[in-house]
């Protein structure tokens, strides 16, 4: 008589992009955690025309975008700024350094920026990111310039919804591919998120989900703090 083989432990559904989401299973797997990494979202880079400085103020609004196309246009602007600190590190990595915001979100840059008006500034992005700071930007008088070096592609992972106790996501347009995925898993809705601001908190709610937590923060250290909070089998 043949036993039944126990299906997978997995706790944590580590759904970002890379290579952050081997940066953060490997952190999670660190902590004692079980982990499937299975991003929803692939970053494809797109080409571009090199734009011409010189601009008062380049902001990358992502480490892909820095990954991407920081070697050919962060020289054109004469200061730098990142959204985030692992955005700040993507740069570093390629010699170039950036100021990061007190609060790690587009609205923290347009409080740390102030007066723009009069200045040219160069927003680097992917394609379907929100206009919100760029439209700020203009409507306090600067000159903006925005530049899609990248698009997420839709993925479509095989998850086993029941070995799943978690899941981690670290934005928006992230957390609506997860919920078809989760979805069509047959996952439940009451299954705790992690998000990574107030913003795609208020998102995961709109979608269905019950149980939804800001992390402050998408790096391992706000993850791993906001999963203390739960007990695992």
């Amino acid at each position: 008589m043949s036993s039944a083989v126990p299906r997978p432990r997995v706790n944590v559904w580590v759904t970002r992009t890379e290579p952050g989401a081997t940066a953060l299973a490997t952190a999670l797997g660190a902590a004692g955690h079980a982990v499937l990494k299975a991003p929803v979202l692939e970053i494809r880079p797109l080409p571009f025309e090199r734009v011409r400085g010189p601009f008062d103020i380049g902001l990358f609004l992502s480490m892909h975008g820095a990954r991407i196309a920081a070697a050919e246009l962060a020289g054109e602007a004469r200061a730098l700024f990142s959204v985030g600190r692992r955005t700040r590190s993507a740069l570093r990595a390629l010699g170039f350094d950036a100021a990061v915001p007190d609060v790690e979100t587009a609205e923290g840059l347009l409080e740390a920026l102030g007066d723009v008006a009069g200045k040219r500034i160069l927003i680097v992005t992917g394609v379907g990111g929100r206009n919100l700071l760029a439209d700020a930007l203009q409507d306090r008088g600067a000159n903006v310039t925005r530049l899609d070096a990248y698009v997420r592609y839709p993925l479509t992972p095989d998850v086993d919804a029941e070995t799943v106790a978690v899941i981690v996501t670290s934005s928006g347009d992230g957390l609506r591919h997860a919920e078809r995925v989760w979805s069509a898993a047959g996952g439940d809705p009451g299954v705790p998120v992690l998000a990574p601001s107030a913003r795609v908190a208020a998102i995961g709610a709109e979608l269905g989900f019950r149980s939804v937590h800001d992390c402050g923060g998408a790096g391992p250290e706000a993850v791993l703090r906001v999963l203390g909070r739960f007990e695992f089998e």
